[in-house]
């Protein structure tokens, strides 16, 4: 067998610019190390004079370095600010035959991204809180035996910022991870069934020039279900500038499954092994006798609705579009390396990457079951061999290091996980799902509880415990499927941990101050996410305190905390009352949170059959959570603002809301219609399309098949033909949901006029037979929405249930869209589809009078949910 032996020296910082290149074998004295000082000298706001060493910092104030700016006074300060200090490096640091001819700097974990600079001379920079930065100075910069200036530029984007954990310190024992890293050419090689020979390239990735570097590699190949080792191999090699060199292995598989590689490279020079482990190829595993599970334990409190079947719906008009828009250009298009490699090669670049993949499985199942596109599910299948092969013996399914377990974001992997794998149990019955879950399960009730050597849940994850919490959801979904009692304890210890000393107090603080922003830390994604279990874990125990604690949090974000765009949160926190700025800069409506309250409505929703919560769900849907979502690209918005630019991402890095969004797109179907437990179904969204599904009939004594079908072009027209038809003549309920947005709610059925009352159903009840017809008339409303406290100058527009916008891409003679004002009696006119692009996704379009610069201007209007998809600066708000 063949290797060849080539060198990738790709930096990781700034450092590539360094220019020494050393090759001695003797390193740095293991305990010459120096601290830096705990006092630096601390500025908000920005200036490039702010990193030159000559610059007079003496006018700055003082501050301790270790901990968020916010508890040093700094509170709610977001933006960028500078740090520096001096140091002298003494010269017995240098060391002229270490294999680098650096010292590490050592600066600890920054909030959030941060450049380095020594003297003046930027040295490295990197993205993210929950980093650590390392970097190095190289020689011909220091000055030794004299002062040195270190400053720190650091942006902070909400939340806490600054530099808020150490260590902080030059010098410092030298490990081989210090220097070099291995990878491989990070792509997933997914293999056909009839593929038998694989290989694989093995890359050092150099963090500083190194030109030569002997060692020894070891590698063995195993399929990690089976423990079959199927290929090892050691090898003499030299790797660094002097020495071109990768290694390459190649292996010959036949049987199905995951397969990986681990790997050691040890150099006698430094006395450490650097290990790595990464996913070698996958050959698909065949689905065989797979049935659609139905739950094993009933609800102790039934849910009033429960949804028609996704794969008997079939939508059409605008919401098909998003939806085939977010299969096509979201879903289908994820990163695949990225979203995995976290788990076949631990740890993960972020704290919190491990819940992608749980996120992509949550929305991917029910698009599936949805669409039942092929090459969807293909990617599932994968997707989910992968991450199930990835599963330690005791069950650990995270993305950290042992001596990290159940730190930060650990239990929250796993909960994303628990509920990507039952969503694609409950969609395909493949058994290898649930039996990942119970062993993810099992694993969280040895490791927390109040036994003697047990953990308290609430000490595993920020935010007072609410992102480890919030694992109840998943648990409650197993238990149903399970039955296994232990599951249940579990979701009550929980219950019972928020009142633990650090806890976040959730029941008791809603029950008794009631108030969203008051409860915990008010972190809004945490919290509603736990919202939602406790209306879950309320059905299996009928604990009226879990219901009473979720409708008061519920009633208060839905009257005092709501975005007219149906979303919530100001730099992912609930605030005041009222307090709904709607710019970039205050990072509202966090895209998880959006959809997170999506889920939290519909969890009430199926209890209750209660007509308010579809009104916010639909308020959502039609606003924000499409807005966040650009339909030509796919890409999504962490902070969606009503003022300014959307903020389009494509890529995973740094970005929860590109797994969150999609996952509440995919619901959309489930929510369009459901049946009543008792008799009949619901309509709830007035979309074209049409269902099929087993109705209870004759007051819930029978079931018959029912088609129904709705021939509208809503939402641009409020004319719905619904078309009724039974196997058989037979009597039953049809809700129609009558939107609040709405005048002259009408249906008319065998002749007869029936009137509807804005927000609640119109319930029909008689005996159908095939074909039968229901023709529903409204009126869309025509609404202006004064701005409250945070806009008490500025109006909206609502034309139904769509908030519109100025988008100034289709507006290119309003230079300045602050300059513009509206009259709040000015009247939208509808406008033809000629005034937006060609390739611009969305069909409606409208006028509106105004004026700019203190003269009469045409304006064009768009929904807020189409509008900034081609790059156009927004106005929700608009001066009056």
């Amino acid at each position: 067998m063949k290797r060849n032996f080539f060198i990738s020296a790709i930096c990781t910082l700034v450092v590539i610019t360094f220019s020494f290149f050393i090759s001695g074998f003797k390193i740095i004295n293991n305990n010459n190390e120096v601290s830096l000082p705990s006092e630096w000298k601390f500025k908000t706001g920005d200036a490039s004079d702010f990193s030159k060493p000559e610059f007079n910092d003496s006018e700055w104030s003082n501050i301790t370095v270790g901990s968020p700016w916010e508890s040093k006074g700094y509170d709610n300060y977001n933006g960028i600010a500078w740090y520096r200090t001096k140091v002298i490096i003494p010269s017995y640091l240098k060391n002229e035959e270490s294999i680098i001819s650096a010292l590490q700097l050592l600066l600890g974990q920054i909030d959030d991204d941060n450049q380095t600079f020594i003297n003046g001379k930027l040295i490295g920079s990197t993205q993210g809180y929950d980093k650590q930065r390392v970097y190095f100075l190289p020689y011909h910069l220091i000055k030794w035996d004299k002062e040195n200036t270190i400053a720190v530029r650091v942006d902070d984007s909400g939340g806490n910022g600054g530099m808020i954990s150490g260590p902080y310190s030059i010098g410092g024992k030298l490990h081989l991870s210090d220097i070099v890293s291995i990878s491989d050419n990070n792509q997933i090689p997914y293999a056909s069934a009839d593929k038998t020979e694989f290989s694989k390239k093995i890359i050092f990735d150099f963090k500083v020039p190194v030109k030569s570097l002997a060692g020894t590699i070891s590698v063995r190949v195993f399929n990690p279900a089976t423990q079959k080792v199927v290929f090892t191999d050691q090898q003499n090699i030299t790797i660094g500038i002097d020495a071109d060199s990768s290694y390459q292995v190649k292996v010959k598989i036949k049987e199905p499954g995951t397969y990986f590689i681990d790997g050691w490279f040890s150099n006698k020079i430094i006395s450490d092994t650097l290990k790595f482990g990464t996913l070698y190829t996958y050959i698909p595993i065949p689905r065989i006798h797979e049935k659609q599970p139905q739950p094993s334990v009933k609800l102790m409190i039934p849910e009033k609705t429960n949804p028609i079947e996704l794969e008997n719906i079939k939508l059409g008009g605008y919401l098909e579009e998003r939806l085939k828009a977010n299969l096509v250009e979201r879903l289908l298009k994820i990163d695949e390396t990225g979203i995995l490699e976290c788990y076949y090669r631990r740890p993960g670049k972020q704290t919190w990457v491990g819940e992608y993949v749980g996120k992509y499985l949550h929305a991917a199942s029910r698009a599936w079951k949805y669409s039942k596109n092929p090459e969807l599910r293909t990617q599932m299948d994968r997707i989910i061999d992968v991450l199930i092969a990835c599963q330690k013996e005791d069950g650990y399914l995270g993305t950290y290091l042992p001596q990290n377990y159940w730190t930060h974001w650990d239990v929250w992997a796993h909960k994303y996980n628990m509920l990507g794998l039952l969503s694609y149990y409950s969609a395909t019955g493949y058994k290898p799902a649930l039996e990942a879950s119970k062993k993810m399960a099992n694993l969280m009730c040895r490791t927390f509880g109040e036994g003697k050597r047990q953990q308290n849940i609430v000490e595993s994850s920020g935010h007072m415990g609410m992102a480890s919490t919030s694992i109840l959801e998943p648990m409650t979904e197993l238990y149903r499927f399970t039955g296994d009692k232990k599951y249940l304890d579990f979701c009550n210890y929980i219950i019972k941990a928020y009142d633990s000393k650090n806890g976040p107090k959730i029941i008791s603080t809603l029950t008794t101050v009631g108030k969203v922003d008051k409860t915990a830390n008010a972190k809004a994604y945490e919290m509603l996410s736990n919202l939602t279990g406790i209306v879950k874990l309320y059905q299996l125990t009928g604990n009226k305190k879990l219901l009473a604690a979720a409708d008061i949090a519920w009633n208060d974000i839905a009257k005092k905390k709501l975005y007219i765009t149906g979303t919530t949160s100001e730099h992912e926190y609930f605030r005041g009352d009222f307090f709904l700025p709607a710019d970039n800069d205050a990072h509202i409506g966090e895209g998880c949170v959006t959809t997170t309250w999506l889920q939290f409505c519909q969890a009430l929703y199926n209890l209750t059959g209660h007509a308010k919560y579809i009104t916010e769900i639909e308020k959502s849907i039609y606003n924000h959570l499409l807005a966040a979502e650009n339909p030509k690209t796919g890409c999504v918005s962490y902070y969606t603002a009503l003022q300014g630019t959307k903020p389009y991402r494509c890529t995973i890095d740094a970005h929860c809301c590109l797994a969150s969004i999609p996952r509440g797109i995919a619901a959309i179907p489930e929510l369009a219609f459901t049946k009543k437990v008792e008799t009949g179904f619901n309509i709830n969204l007035y979309t074209p399309g049409q269902f099929t599904s087993k109705i209870k009939a004759n007051g819930g004594k029978k079931a018959v098949a029912v088609k129904c079908s709705l021939k509208t072009v809503f939402p641009a027209s409020g004319q719905i033909d619904i078309k009724i038809s039974p196997e058989t003549t037979t009597a039953f309920r049809v809700a129609l949901i009558v939107p609040l947005w709405c005048n002259d709610f009408i249906a008319e059925v065998n002749g007869k006029l029936l009137k509807g009352t804005p927000g609640t159903y119109l319930n029909i009840d008689k005996t159908w037979s095939k074909n039968s017809i229901i023709k529903v008339s409204f009126k869309p409303k025509q609404k202006v929405i004064v701005g409250g406290i945070s806009y008490p100058n500025s109006i909206a527009f609502k034309l139904g249930p769509q908030v519109l916008a100025v988008d100034q891409a289709l507006n290119p003679h309003i230079k300045n869209l602050d300059e513009l004002t509206f009259d709040n009696k000015a009247l939208i006119t509808t406008s033809v589809k000629t005034l937006l692009p060609k390739d611009w996704f969305g069909s409606q379009v409208f006028n509106v009078k105004a004026i700019y610069n203190g003269k009469p201007a045409d304006v064009v209007l768009v929904p807020f949910a189409d509008a900034g998809q081609t790059g156009g600066e927004v106005r929700v708000w608009v001066k009056k």
